[in-house]
């Protein structure tokens, strides 16, 4: 008789430290899957606490509170369901991931986590310890309505026939990944709880691990992944896919602004059964390992599972999707912080244009996705009063009206060196996103510094473009901040800095300058994409739920070259440093596949660099590039907080760790001429 099995994933927007905020949405997820039938909900990893606690994990009144916290979801827990819930756990001294499976009959038992992530944003070897494969222990000392132990370690559960097991997140990404001993065990569903961090193009490879370990253990894989702009620099997608014999049965929409979604499919476990008999694997010891009875489920009254693969989705457009994170962690960054907006030095060019249409873009999905009852809740919680309106009014136009001037101030700040093209173009894209919009000019104030300096200077040793052209440009930049940061203070805004990946990694940008801010929102993004994604907006406009969002006015944006504009003469960007794209492959290469320079030079002459450039064009650019990044690694320890969305990173905290003092390569860069 073929056996169906319903069963839900939840995807919830988590805040660290926030153990009764995120109970809340546990229990509310919990709650939704039961009244959909569910008879198994999986949460996200680390869903009771959050992931990013940082050091936090160290306090053990904190892991004490974690522990009351899960016993007291147990005690509201529905009856018929049981949930997977991710919460650090001590056993023997040590702390694990770990992800408790629990019921109205109490916590049943505890899987932990037995590969760490330690690469790119994540440092959980710093916290966690990996848990041994086929090792097994009781915990009789932390749970005070338990009466006896509870197991854990690499446990697998039966609820009612269905065997579930766990691949948590890094698991499923190694090579000896836990499920082949799930598949010898007999498992029927393998449960992925994640808190795997957006970059652009990494979906892909999620959807492959989990489609494959279906196939290969011949099983239901279904993975859930943690939202939202979690602890500031990560964002999470809020992917919940199931993939069943091989394909993907259920993929959610990403990105959502809701705090908390669940997804219930009913799914045939008969036929992954089937799988396995035809399986040339035929390595099968279903006693192996402890498994876990859970009673108290109700069997399944589905009469039908979902058979087919869904319609193929289709294929991402990086700079949509790019967009979308940007729009969501700022939405988080001020609803979690309780702060009444963002204030923006809008330069007229190509990163502060896209910073300001973020804010406009996070402030349309929020109120598409959220609806008018909750979108004015959550602006009032940051100080924002809005008069109550119906959700036909939330559209584009009103919030561009009625939100965006509470939302966003921008500010253009004109040099003796600024042109009336930025100016208008500043101008022109403050009006288009609805912006409160001011400008004034700092050549005031630039004079008197510079008259403060030369009136500590000699005769014949003044400030002069020839000696100090550095000098003359960064008091221009500085001069921009105290200003704005003002107006960010007097109105409750968060100052946004507009510094971008490219220009980060060389240090090119002005401490204290365009650096100054809170917030950087595009400071993970290449400034090559930068310039696509400002195109895309111009000829495609930005999705949204309810169609298409259009702000024409960045075609203003869009036609100038990049430019500082702090120089007498006409100064643009990529004469200062070199061809943006060349300056991003360089640092890809660099800081994803971890090369020296040499090997670099190599991987360009092989490609599309090597065809446009000679050999000396791209050692010099080499030269310069790392001559910059060695020098200027002080800069990027002081940058604001930027969200992750390349691939890669310029962030010390969470990515690229670099010394403030070394060698700066100078052997490595010898090597360059000598080659």
């Amino acid at each position: 008789m073929t056996q169906f099995f319903t069963m839900s994933t939840g995807v919830i927007n988590t805040t660290p430290l926030d153990i009764a905020g995120n109970r809340q949405l546990v229990m509310s997820s919990i709650r939704l899957a039961a009244s959909a039938g569910s008879r198994l909900l999986l949460l996200p990893e680390l869903c009771l606490t959050g992931y990013g606690c940082e050091d936090v994990f160290y306090v053990q009144s904190f892991l004490k509170e974690a522990m009351a916290a899960l016993e007291s979801v147990v005690r509201e827990m529905p009856g018929g369901i049981a949930a997977a819930i991710g919460v650090p756990v001590l056993a023997g001294g040590q702390l694990y991931n770990g992800c408790a499976l629990v019921s109205r009959g109490g916590i049943h038992g505890i899987a932990l986590k037995q590969y760490l992530a330690r690469t790119g944003i994540h440092y959980e070897n710093r916290w966690f310890t990996p848990w041994k494969a086929g090792e097994t222990c009781h915990l009789d000392d932390l749970f005070q309505d338990q009466r006896a132990p509870v197991p854990a370690g690499d446990i697998c559960f039966d609820i009612g026939g269905v065997k579930i097991g766990f691949e948590i997140c890094e698991d499923s990404w190694v090579a000896h990944r836990p499920g082949t001993g799930l598949y010898a065990r007999g498992v029927d569903i393998i449960l992925n709880p994640s808190a795997s961090h957006f970059a652009i193009g990494k979906q892909a490879a999620r959807r492959n691990f989990i489609q494959d370990g279906s196939r290969a253990f011949c099983c239901v894989y279904a993975y859930t992944n943690l939202l939202g702009n979690e602890s500031g620099r990560a964002i999470y997608d809020g992917d919940s896919i199931i993939a069943s014999c091989g394909q993907i049965i259920h993929q959610s929409s990403r990105l959502s602004f809701k705090t908390h979604q669940v997804h219930t499919v009913t799914v045939d476990l008969e036929a992954n059964r089937n799988s396995r008999l035809l399986s040339s694997e035929n390595i099968c010891h279903p006693d192996q390992g402890l498994f876990v009875k859970v009673e108290g489920i109700r069997p399944s009254q589905a009469e039908e599972a979902v058979l087919s693969s869904p319609a193929p989705l289709p294929e991402e457009n990086p700079e949509q999707i790019a967009c979308q994170a940007v729009a969501l962690g700022m939405w988080d960054f001020m609803r979690k912080t309780r702060t009444g907006g963002f204030a923006l030095s809008l330069s007229g060019g190509a990163d502060s244009a896209l910073c300001g249409m973020m804010a406009y873009y996070a402030m349309v999905l929020a109120a598409e996705h959220l609806g008018a009852a909750e979108f004015i809740a959550s602006l009032k919680s940051c100080g924002i009063s809005l008069v109550q309106s119906d959700s036909a009014t939330l559209a584009a136009d009103f919030v561009k009206r009625e939100v965006m001037p509470k939302v966003l101030i921008t500010l253009y700040q004109g040099s003796e060196h600024s042109g009336e093209v930025t100016r208008k173009a500043a101008e022109e894209l403050a009006k288009g996103i609805g912006a409160r919009h001011y400008e004034w000019k700092i050549t005031s104030l630039v004079n008197e510094y510079q008259r403060l300096v030369n009136d500590l200077l000699p005769e014949g040793d003044k400030l002069s473009w020839e000696k100090d052209d550095a000098t003359l440009q960064n008091i221009q930049a500085r001069a921009r901040s105290p200003g704005i940061w003002m107006l960010a203070n007097r109105f409750n805004k968060l100052l946004v800095a507009t510094s971008n990946l490219s220009e980060a990694s060389v240090g090119y940008c002005t401490m204290d300058g365009d650096t100054s801010g809170v917030l950087s929102p595009i400071a993970g993004i290449s400034k090559s994409r930068i310039l696509k994604i400002n195109r895309y907006i111009m000829e495609h406009g930005l999705e949204t739920p309810c169609g298409l969002l259009k702000i024409p006015e960045v075609e203003g944006i869009v036609q100038q070259a990049p430019t500082a504009e702090l120089r007498p003469v006409e100064q643009t960007d990529e004469s200062d440093l070199m061809p943006y794209p060349l300056l991003d492959e360089i640092r890809r290469l660099t800081q994803t596949l971890n090369l020296w320079p040499k090997d670099v030079l190599t991987y360009l002459k092989n490609g599309p660099f090597g065809r446009d450039h000679d050999t000396a064009y791209l050692v010099n650019a080499l030269k310069k590039y790392y001559r910059l990044y060695c020098r200027n690694q002080w800069k990027r320890e002081r940058f604001a907080v930027g969200f992750h969305i390349e691939g890669d990173s310029a962030d010390p905290k969470s990515f690229r760790r670099f010394p403030v003092l070394s060698s700066q390569m100078r052997q490595q860069l010898e090597e360059l001429d000598r080659l």
